[in-house]
């Protein structure tokens, strides 16, 4: 018996013992994690604060950048007349930076690099223009690795407007479900919404869709930036509007101030000046230097000053004064010879003078206005029209000056700035880039853009690829119409009327949803919430600004346009 309660409490004693055990490792493997989860913890603290820091030093340092350029005349103030001495007032072509340089301020404020990429990854003509392309980091501590936080900033002498998805200097009207998928709005006045969609039947009979036709929209980090907030709203369908004489007319007491739902866009007043343009300045400007008259040699300044300050020139009358000095090569044309054929055979040392005589020009086939794929200039007396095919593509590689109207349709590839002083119509088009380029179209008249890839349904590849400016009113058709434009559209808002309305600026029907037709018109209407449905929708792409160089409107003002912040 003895025996047996010994060999129980032994037994007691192991289990006891193991059990204190389990208990023990099991205490243990708990602190251990507890231990390590706080270590990993602190360092993932540290990781997120090491980030936060970066990104917060990164945007500093652009805000400071902003301020730096902040001048109203800028280059004069600074005295830099040349690119070289505007590098060298960056600092960017040096390996160590002056402390008076940008590039030694933001470095020595800010722990913030600075490499220029204008060249390497844009090719931008630097001894040419004043547009620069700069990449700005900051490095930051991400566990055991050194990684860096980097936005891409635009420094550029081109005019505001080219900093916007969608905008007019005077009012905008956004009727339906207009979608702005990348980029901010500007509004110089006042801003209208609304949730109906005006049209214009074939007949030419002005028509309000009798459905709800989805509100505008745009992405979470957009900003719509208005003249003292003055946004105003209907979500009257179509009693929004009404159809009176020849204009559709806004029911002024249906609409009321603000967004009419909290799903609205960041709305705020632009800090910045809006730096406008001198559309007949910036045209003489081109046919000056594309001419050989430039501001920076001094063999040519006197000559240039002279001419782009005589306010009694008008560009055409530049253009055939240019010509009769024999600085730009007539086109020579026949009956017997397309127009394409005789620009393309043309040498391309000249800017070339294509003088209609008051007809109207179409070119159906490819032309090329290049000299060792840098873009020269066509100059055109009178309208031109330009018609792509239905099944394959024309490509326009060059920069056009048109002295009359522009009409665009069918399949079109574009590399080119087109300076338009008449209206432009983009009619039935589809407008792609070419050679990694696109268009950037300014028009001083009105700007019409619809019947674009009528009752289609939504495609994620866009059919309009370029910057579309009128120095007066525009406006866009999307309801049986789908338009996907990847760049941007602006309506200065000078001179006449919006097509089919009595408004100054910027004017936008949309409708968001499926068009099933009937008799060639909008016939059924099925409407949809995904954004993605609407049939138009804006896509900014900033590096327009750099894509077309030397065809681009500039002033003497320096405007920055930061890209999205990119984390190697």
């Amino acid at each position: 018996m003895n025996r047996l309660r010994l060999n129980a409490a032994g037994y007691s004693l192991v289990t006891t013992m193991l059990m204190i055990t389990l208990f023990f490792l099991l205490g243990l493997t708990i602190l251990t994690v507890a231990v390590q989860q706080a270590r990993f913890t602190a360092v993932r603290v540290e990781n997120i604060e090491s980030f936060h820091e970066a990104k917060t030093a990164l945007n500093e340092a652009i805000a400071g950048l902003k301020a730096e350029l902040s001048d109203d005349d800028f280059f004069v103030r600074h005295d830099i007349f040349t690119p070289s001495q505007w590098d060298a007032f960056l600092g960017i072509n040096e390996d160590t930076p002056g402390p008076d340089t940008i590039a030694g301020k933001l470095k020595a404020r800010y722990g913030v690099e600075v490499e220029d990429v204008s060249y390497r990854l844009y090719n931008i003509p630097t001894n040419k223009v004043f547009l620069r392309a700069l990449d700005l980091s900051k490095p930051f501590t991400d566990g055991h690795r050194e990684r860096k936080v980097k936005r891409l900033v635009f420094l550029t002498n081109t005019p505001s407007f080219l900093k916007y998805a969608l905008g007019s200097k005077e009012t905008v009207i956004l009727n339906g479900g207009v979608y702005v998928e990348q980029g901010n709005v500007y509004a110089g006045q006042s801003a209208y919404i609304s949730n109906a969609a005006n049209y214009v039947k074939k007949s030419g009979e002005l028509t309000i869709a009798p459905i709800d036709a989805g509100l505008p929209a745009s992405m979470n980090d957009s900003i719509w930036h208005i003249h003292d907030k003055l946004l105003f709203s209907c979500t009257q369908t179509s009693s929004c509007w009404k159809t009176g004489g020849r204009a559709f007319q806004m029911e002024e007491g249906l609409f009321f101030p603000g967004w009419p739902d909290d799903g609205g866009p960041l709305i705020q007043q632009e800090t910045d000046d809006f730096i406008d343009t001198d559309f007949e300045r910036t045209v003489k400007d081109k046919l000056l230097q594309a001419a050989g008259l430039s501001p920076l040699s001094p063999e040519t300044q006197q000559a240039y000053i002279e001419r782009i300050e005589n306010d009694h020139q008008p560009p055409l009358d530049v253009a055939r004064e240019l010509y009769q000095e024999g600085k730009l090569a007539r086109v020579v044309t026949d009956d017997e010879t397309p127009y394409e054929q005789s620009i393309n055979q043309m040498p391309k040392d000249k800017p070339l003078w294509l003088d209609a005589e008051g007809k109207e020009i179409t070119l159906y086939r490819d032309i090329d206005v290049q000299q060792n794929g840098q873009n020269q200039w066509l100059i055109v007396n009178g309208d031109l029209r330009i018609e792509g095919p239905t099944k394959s593509t024309a490509a326009v590689r060059g920069n056009l000056i048109v002295f009359g109207d522009l009409t665009l349709t069918g399949n079109l590839a574009l590399n080119a700035s087109i300076y338009v002083t008449g209206k432009t119509t983009i009619y039935n088009s589809h407008i792609d880039g070419a050679d990694g380029k696109g268009l950037v179209l300014l028009s001083k008249g009105t700007l019409d853009i619809a019947r674009i890839n009528e009752f289609q349904d939504s495609n994620e590849i866009p059919n309009l690829k370029g910057y579309f400016y009128t120095d007066s009113s525009a406006t866009i058709y999307a309801v049986g119409s789908y338009l996907y434009i990847e760049g941007g559209l602006f309506a200065r808002g000078n001179g006449a009327a919006a097509p089919d309305t009595d408004i100054n600026g910027l004017v936008i029907n949309a409708f968001r949803g499926r068009i099933e037709p009937k008799d060639g018109e909008p016939g059924n209407f099925i409407p949809s919430s995904d954004m993605q449905q609407s049939r138009l929708i804006v896509k900014y792409n900033p590096r327009v600004l750099v894509e077309q160089g030397t065809g681009l409107p500039f002033v003497n003002q320096i405007s920055l346009v930061a890209d999205r912040l990119e984390v190697e």
